[in-house]
């Protein structure tokens, strides 16, 4: 199940557009020969790194893939700030055949128990040792992680231990959208599993947040505050890695003439609002998405986020100022880890 969409690259004078024109050309080719060793990885791994990092501070490698002989992975090494690169990036690749696919995050091994490790001088640490045990909180897993050779590795070791564990059982997003705290422990855990259960377990948890095309559902939050009662509609997972492409915050807030005595939006004003949601998922398209949206003492606030290089927001300040029962107000800041949405995480 896909988490975005493939939109149309660039015009020529787009540098994705030039890079995808290389690949085509001349780099999927030599990638082949890299990996089937008629030429060497020192000739060819400078070559591809010049062409990358001629897009920006992104980094690459070559895997195996699950349903293409081979991917090339475009990552920002886990930055937030060049997620919306890597994701723009991969959005403009080629179609994926049978030899290649793309991907902007690291994705899964497809066996994680026959992976074996290397760290802090310490080789043949096998992932099949690997033990596991996961506690549900909210939507995610906090996790504790023990292999035997954390009692050689000091904590550094540790930690690079178990997220290349997790990261080869899960993939970079899944290890990054559902679990919680991670904590390398020095002793089994009594009630541990394997990373091949995990993986399961995790797959469980997905089905129950994630829709038929692998978009995050919507949950509903409810409480009170000092203006009054409060109901929220949020994305669930509600994070950057589910569209990092989007990394420009948009705050609408509509104050509505029809309310509840708890100051919520009624009957007429609800849909009012309906229609005004409706009207702004049009202008936004596949540049934006509205995350969020939370009623209480009279006003309606939609947090929303855009793709910076759409240039959408004066479209919606120009819907905003359409609304008709009251002042409409929009704040917009650059914020790709989604930091102004934090609080209403689930």
């Amino acid at each position: 199940m896909a988490l975005f969409r493939r939109r149309s690259p660039g015009g020529s004078d787009d540098p994705s557009t030039a890079f995808w024109q290389w690949w085509t050309d001349e780099g999927r080719g030599l990638a082949e020969q890299s990996i089937a060793g008629t030429l060497p990885s020192a000739e060819f791994g400078p070559v591809m790194t010049e062409h990358v990092r001629s897009l920006g501070e992104l980094g690459w490698e070559l895997a195996p893939g699950e349903t293409t002989e081979h991917v090339l992975v475009i990552t920002s090494e886990g930055a937030p700030d060049g997620r919306a690169l890597a994701r723009r990036l991969v959005l403009a690749a080629p179609d994926a055949d049978e030899t290649w696919s793309y991907v902007d995050t690291r994705p899964p091994s497809a066996d994680p128990d026959s992976v074996v490790l290397g760290v802090a001088g310490v080789s043949d640490i096998a992932l099949s040792q690997v033990r596991v045990a996961a506690r549900m909180n909210g939507s995610r897993f906090d996790v504790q992680v023990h292999h035997p050779s954390f009692a050689d590795l000091p904590e550094d070791g540790r930690a690079q231990v178990t997220f290349l564990a997790l990261d080869a059982a899960l993939g970079e997003i899944d290890a990054e959208l559902w679990l919680g705290e991670v904590q390398p422990v020095e002793f089994p855990p009594l009630d541990g599993f394997g990373l091949t259960a995990l993986r399961s377990v995790v797959q469980d948890l997905k089905g129950k947040h994630l829709d038929a095309d692998g978009r995050p559902s919507w949950a509903m939050l409810r409480g009170e505050t000092a203006s009054g009662e409060l109901v929220a509609m949020v994305r669930s997972p509600l994070h950057p890695l589910t569209a990092p492409h989007l990394d420009t915050y948009v705050g609408v807030a509509l104050p509505f003439a029809e309310r509840t005595a708890g100051g919520l939006p009624d009957a007429g004003s609800l849909e009012t609002l309906r229609q005004f949601d409706e009207r702004l998922e049009e202008l936004l398209g596949t540049s934006g998405q509205v995350v969020a949206h939370l009623s209480t003492g009279g006003v309606s606030t939609l947090h929303v986020y855009v793709d910076s290089t759409a240039d959408l927001v004066p479209t919606i300040k120009g819907l905003a100022r359409t609304w008709g029962e009251g002042k409409a107000t929009v704040h917009d800041m650059h914020d790709p880890g989604w930091e102004a949405v934090t609080h209403l995480r689930v």
